[in-house]
């Protein structure tokens, strides 16, 4: 089971938060399955943008291979939902991602994903950088 508190009081845990718009409800007025990965990228991004990108060489650039999202409750318009991400492993030239979704307070999805970093030139895969490597090996943390 996630416990909310114990990701808010972990520094190697990243939060976002997004507004639910509108456009993101279905014809079951909830939001739709394919909003949470957006969701799920707003938190990506914000961990690499803020954590890892600055690390970076020129030219490197995190891409998604994979994604894994476990649905536990509806959202509904209007909301927020607060997405909390982490770290859990890294490899030669990936890491996995884990997340977990909350809209009012409740656990709405958990998601893992597998993230690598490319080179822009080769368009391939490239080892982890050492200054990023050492930074994501303190971020890790379990699911």
């Amino acid at each position: 089971m996630i416990d909310q508190s114990a990701l808010e009081a972990d520094q190697r845990v990243v939060w976002t938060e997004d507004v639910l718009r509108y456009g993101d409800t279905d014809a079951n007025g909830h939001i739709n399955n394919s909003t949470y990965s957006v969701l799920c990228e707003s938190g990506r991004v914000n961990l690499f943008q803020t954590r890892l990108v600055p690390l970076m060489p020129e030219g490197h650039y995190f891409v998604i291979v994979r994604l894994s999202i476990e649905f536990k409750a509806e959202l509904f318009y209007p909301g927020t939902v607060r997405t909390a991400t982490w770290l859990s492993r890294v490899g030669r030239t990936s890491m996995s991602v884990e997340q977990a979704l909350f809209g009012g307070g409740t656990l709405a999805a958990t998601s893992e994903g597998v993230c690598v970093v490319m080179d822009a030139a080769t368009r391939r895969p490239t080892p982890i950088p050492e200054a990023a490597r050492a930074v994501v090996e303190g971020m890790l943390r379990g699911g």
